[in-house]
């Protein structure tokens, strides 16, 4: 019979209204790769397929598909069952991380850096990222009655394993969230492995559920709240503060803002990548996090409009002689390196926060400033806070208006 779509070493044939296999194990070697592990009987034997006739009777290309799925099957099966005597450590070393980590953006290998040091020992996992020594106060180290998975074979790992690592880190005060977040990363392995050939089996992070996570938020602040917030502030908090408010940008895109991306003329203008910008426009393409400049993911890729009340702290800010380049960083250090957001946030906002009752004041809460003003302001929201501005920075407004020849109150534009 015909055998098209099959491997040379397996025949579809129709016999009393059915479908049947005939596989010859001893052409095996000729046929593409996995098709010689179908049968585990005799090979003299038929496999059974399906039905050929009646309401449910398959055709030859529905039982092509089923013998290919068969075929699959039992290939990845058998590959499974070769590799899956290795252990997890030995997997996330050879498979995990230079396969899958590496492709993600700098800020996806962080992430799994840090949650694998709650799966693996950190000092593994260190090896691993090729992570040089560092402070020691500052490094994860091993816990003797911790639940690492490293040493299990993948094999061997079942789902209560995973719920006594999860248990663990419950009990030892670890938040929800990150709980989570090391569930999912031992669910993302064993994906992987399933997706490679290297596991065969029910994910065993599949079945463990967590409680849901109750997000707290601070209190919603009001625009009092911004004049109150501005006043007590100096630079960098006080700009980034603004930055936040008014275009709802994050800390990260505000802290790897460069010159090259913000055009503030009233005429189209080009970078010198080539990139177009629109008269007055800020484009969102990087982020300053963890030390290290990257592009944002694609939902935050944009471009803004500047408000008009941050126009005059930008044009301030673009006339220093020293960072105004394309290259430079809009905020920046007194070297000209970007600034660093988790510094500011522990020296300058937390203590503000403390002093104005807000102690849970945070870079997030400041920028949900941004949707809460506008929900209760609609299009007034700009226009609420030309006054707050005008008051935390003076000087800005009246070099602008002079710098204009403008000495009424009208804005920039």
């Amino acid at each position: 019979m015909g055998r098209e779509g099959l491997p040379r070493n397996g025949a579809l044939y129709l016999e009393d209204g059915f479908w049947k296999l005939s596989w010859d194990s001893r052409s095996a070697s000729q046929s593409a790769g996995v098709a010689a592990h179908v049968d585990p009987h005799a090979p003299s034997h038929p496999i059974w397929v399906g039905m050929a006739t009646g309401p449910k009777g398959l055709s030859r290309e529905e039982a092509q598909q089923i013998v290919w799925r068969m075929i699959v099957s039992q290939a990845r099966a058998e590959k499974a069952a070769q590799h899956s005597s290795m252990t997890l450590a030995e997997f996330v070393e050879r498979k995990f991380v230079p396969e899958y980590v590496a492709s993600k953006g700098y800020s996806g290998r962080m992430h799994y850096q840090a949650m694998l040091k709650h799966v693996l020992r950190p000092e593994d996992v260190d090896r691993v990222f090729q992570v040089e020594p560092r402070r020691p106060k500052v490094r994860l180290r091993s816990l003797a009655d911790w639940p690492y998975l490293g040493h299990v074979p993948l094999r061997d790992v079942r789902p209560e394993y995973v719920q006594h690592l999860t248990a663990a880190a419950l009990s030892r005060g670890y938040s929800r969230q990150t709980v989570m977040h090391i569930r999912n990363v031992v669910s993302t392995i064993f994906s992987y492995a399933q997706l490679v050939m290297y596991f065969d089996g029910n994910n065993p992070a599949s079945p463990i559920k967590l409680p849901k996570v109750n997000r707290q938020h601070g209190p919603a602040l009001s625009i009092d709240d911004v004049s109150r917030l501005l006043a007590l502030m100096r630079y960098p908090e006080k700009e980034m503060t603004l930055f936040a408010i008014l275009t709802g940008m994050t800390v990260a895109e505000i802290c790897g803002l460069q010159w090259k991306r913000v055009n503030l003329t009233d005429a189209e203008a080009f970078n010198s990548g080539g990139e177009r910008i629109p008269a007055k426009t800020i484009l969102v393409r990087e982020e300053w996090t963890r030390g290290q400049l990257g592009s944002v993911s694609k939902r935050r890729l944009g471009s803004l409009a500047i408000p008009k009340t941050l126009l005059p702290i930008l044009e301030r800010l673009s006339r220093d002689p020293k960072f105004a380049g394309g290259s430079d960083f809009v905020l920046t250090s007194r070297s000209g390196s970007p600034v660093n957001q988790t510094n500011v946030l522990t020296r300058r906002l937390k203590p503000i926060g403390m002093e104005l009752g807000i102690p849970s004041l945070s870079w997030h809460m400041i920028r949900r400033m941004h949707k809460g003003l506008q929900a209760e302001f609609g299009n007034q929201f700009q226009d609420q806070m030309i006054g707050v501005v005008r008051a935390a920075f003076p000087k800005d407004f009246k070099e602008n208006d002079r710098w204009r020849g403008n000495a009424e109150t009208e804005l920039p534009y």
